[in-house]
C-alpha cells in the first residue's frame, strides 16, 4: 500500500502473520488501548500495572481461564527464591506478602491467594486495565516494523485445563495498540511478529559456554530399553531414543515440562479432593518401562509434587515437550493431554488412589497450569549467556533488574547409549553465580529492524544455559515490571522501545524501587539444604572450575 503526501510517495510495508486457523473468522469486537499485554502471567500483570501507573490504558489478553499463569494455579513464587535481597518493586512487595502466608493448602490455597493478590493489584487501576480471558492469539499485523494490531480467537480450555485444539467460535476480537508486550510462556506474539528466536539448546561453541550442548547425566543401568528384552533389533520402547549427538553439540531438545501438583493427603467429607482418573489410552510401552525400572531395584515414589530427578519419569515423559513451542494448538493440546495422562498412568501403575487438592483449581478439576519451563527464546539486542550468570561480564546499560538462581536444567530426553544403558540427557543443577546477576534492557528488546514497539520479558533473549537460571517466576516478574515502565516511556515520547532515554528509564526504575546492582554482600551460601538429594550434592561452579572466574575472581566479589 502507498501513502502519497504531496509529491512524495512513501512505501508502507504491511505484513499479516497468522498461525493455526488464522484470521478467517469474523471480527466481532474491536478494542483500542495504549498497551496490549499478551499473557496474564505474573510478569504480564506486573507489566500492565507498571504502565497503568503512569496513566496509560492497558488491555491484557490471556489464553486461559485464570490470571497469574503458574502462580494463579498454585505455584508459590517464594519457593524458587533462596534469597530475596535483589527483588525490588512490585516483585519485592509480592514476595513479602507471599512469605507471610504459612498455610496455603486449605480454605484458600496458594493459587487463590496469588489470584486475589494479583486482582487487588489490577483493581487499583480498574479504570485503565481490562483483562480478557480465554482468548488466544491467531494473527498479527505489522506496518514498517511496527505492530499495529493483533487478532484473537475464543478458545477456553477443557474441563481439565487442557487447551482445546480448535477455537470454539469463528467470532474474533481485534486489539489495536501503540506498544505490545509478550508476557506469555509460549512467546506467540513475539514469533508472529517476525522476531528472531531460538528453540532448543546451543552448542558449547556458540557462545563459548562450558555447560552448553548435549550432556549425559543420570544413568539407569540394568533397565532393558528394547521392545523385546535383549534384542536391539526389536527397537526401543517409547519414549526412548538413540543418542544421535556428541556431548557439547547443539540439540533441538530442551528441559521437560510437568505439572506442579498439590495432593489431598487425607481426603475428608469437607475436603474430598479431585480424583485423577485413568489415562484415556494406556501406553503399554510406558507401563513396561516402569515395570522394568522397578524390577531392576530402582525406587519409584508416588505421588510427587514435582518431577523427581533421580528417578525415571516421575511426573513427566522427557522428550514429549519438544514440539510444543512451535506447535499449533492441536499439537500443544495433544502434548498437554499426554502430561495429564502420564500422571494418571503413574497413579494407575502404583495403585495409589491419590487426589488433587481441594479448593484449588476447581474450574479445571484440580489440574494446574502445565509448567512450561522453556520454549522459544528471543534473539534480541543482547543475548545473555553463562558468562553473565557467572558475573564475568559488564552487561550494557540500562540494567532493568537482577536474577538469582542456580543453572537449573531438568532432563531433556531419555536416551539409550551405545552400550544399551538408559540415561537422562541434558540435566544440570549447579550454582554458578556467587551473587545476583544483572539483566540488561537489551535482553527484553528485539532487534530494531524486526520490531520497534514490542517488549518480551518472559521468552527473553538468552542462551539455553543462561535462561535455565533466569526462568524463575520472580525474575519474570522483575522483567515484567521493567518492561511496563519502558512501555510507558515509549508511549510518553512516541518513540521505538529501543530509543527510550536510558537515564530517564533508570530514574523511573529507581523511583519504583527496582534493584539494579549487587552490593557484594550475602548470597555466600545456598539457603536450601539439599543434602538428602544426591543430584544436588554438588559444590559451586567456582570451586570446581576456577579458571572460568578469571575476570572477576569470586574472592573479590564479596565485601564481608
Amino acid at each position: 500500500m502507498k501513502k502519497c503526501i504531496l509529491t512524495i510517495c512513501i512505501l508502507t510495508i504491511v505484513t499479516y502473520i497468522s498461525h493455526g486457523q488464522g484470521s478467517d473468522g469474523v471480527i466481532k469486537h474491536e478494542m483500542k488501548s495504549d498497551l496490549l499485554v499478551y499473557g496474564a502471567t505474573a510478569a504480564g500483570i506486573n507489566a500492565a500495572v507498571a504502565t497503568a501507573r503512569e496513566g496509560y490504558s492497558v488491555i491484557i489478553v490471556e489464553p486461559f481461564n485464570k490470571i497469574g499463569g503458574l502462580m494463579g494455579t498454585g505455584f508459590r513464587m517464594a519457593q524458587d527464591v533462596p534469597y530475596a535481597d535483589h527483588l525490588g518493586g512490585l516483585t519485592g512487595e509480592f514476595y513479602r506478602k507471599d512469605t507471610t502466608q504459612v498455610n496455603l493448602r486449605h480454605k484458600q490455597g496458594a493459587g487463590k491467594f496469588n489470584v486475589s493478590t494479583f486482582q487487588e493489584m489490577l483493581n487499583e487501576y480498574e479504570d485503565l486495565i481490562r483483562v480478557i480471558k480465554n482468548y488466544r492469539l491467531t494473527s498479527v499485523k505489522k506496518e514498517n516494523g511496527m505492530i499495529k494490531e493483533a487478532i484473537f480467537e475464543y478458545a477456553p480450555p477443557d474441563k481439565n485445563g487442557v487447551p482445546i485444539p480448535e477455537r470454539a467460535s469463528d467470532n474474533l476480537t481485534k486489539v489495536i495498540a501503540e506498544v505490545f508486550i509478550d508476557a506469555s510462556y509460549e512467546g506467540d506474539l513475539m514469533a508472529y511478529s517476525g522476531v528472531s528466536y531460538r528453540v532448543g539448546k546451543e552448542s558449547n561453541e556458540k557462545y563459548e559456554e562450558s555447560l552448553a550442548g548435549v550432556l549425559i547425566d543420570e544413568k539407569f543401568p540394568g533397565v532393558d530399553p528394547y521392545k523385546e528384552k535383549g534384542n536391539p533389533e526389536s527397537g526401543l520402547l517409547y519414549p526412548l531414543t538413540h543418542l544421535k549427538k556428541e556431548e557439547g553439540e547443539a540439540s533441538e531438545y530442551f528441559m521437560l515440562y510437568n505439572f506442579k501438583l498439590a495432593w489431598e493427603d487425607n481426603p475428608t467429607t469437607e475436603y474430598p479432593g479431585f480424583p485423577i482418573g485413568l489415562p484415556a489410552t494406556k501406553n503399554e510401552d510406558i507401563y513396561e518401562l516402569l515395570r522394568r525400572y522397578v524390577d531392576a531395584g530402582y525406587e519409584l515414589t508416588w505421588p510427587e509434587e514435582n518431577f523427581n530427578r533421580p528417578q525415571l519419569m516421575t511426573g513427566s515423559i522427557p522428550g514429549s515437550q519438544v514440539n510444543y513451542p512451535d506447535g499449533d494448538w492441536e499439537t500443544r493440546s495433544e502434548i498437554w493431554q499426554t502430561h495429564v495422562d502420564h500422571v494418571r498412568t503413574l497413579n494407575d501403575f502404583t495403585g495409589k488412589e491419590v487426589r488433587l487438592l481441594s479448593n484449588q483449581n476447581e474450574s479445571t478439576n484440580g489440574w494446574p497450569h502445565l509448567y512450561i519451563r522453556q520454549g522459544r527464546r528471543m534473539i534480541g539486542e543482547y543475548v545473555m549467556t553463562q558468562q553473565d550468570i557467572q558475573l564475568q561480564t559488564d552487561p550494557p546499560s540500562p540494567i532493568i533488574g537482577m536474577g538469582y538462581y542456580k543453572i537449573d536444567v531438568y532432563p531433556n530426553q531419555l536416551v539409550v547409549l551405545e552400550d544399551g544403558t538408559i540415561a537422562y540427557e541434558g540435566q544440570l543443577w549447579i550454582l554458578a553465580n556467587p551473587g545476583p546477576y544483572q539483566i540488561p534492557y537489551g535482553a527484553i528488546t528485539p532487534e530494531k529492524e524486526e520490531a520497534t514497539n514490542l517488549l518480551v520479558p518472559l521468552c527473553m533473549s538468552a542462551s539455553h544455559i543462561a535462561y535455565s537460571s533466569i526462568r524463575m517466576e520472580a525474575t519474570y516478574m522483575v522483567m515484567g515490571e521493567s518492561a511496563g515502565i519502558a512501555a510507558s516511556l515509549a508511549l510518553k515520547n512516541n518513540q521505538p522501545v529501543q530509543d527510550i532515554d536510558p537515564r530517564e528509564f533508570t530514574s523511573l526504575l529507581k523511583k519504583y524501587d527496582q534493584i539494579l546492582e549487587w552490593d557484594g554482600k550475602g548470597y555466600r551460601m545456598w539457603r536450601y539444604n539439599y543434602l538428602s538429594d544426591p543430584v544436588r550434592q554438588r559444590p559451586p561452579r567456582w570451586e570446581t572450575h576456577p579458571e572460568e572466574y578469571s575476570k572477576y575472581p569470586v574472592n573479590q566479589l564479596w565485601k564481608d
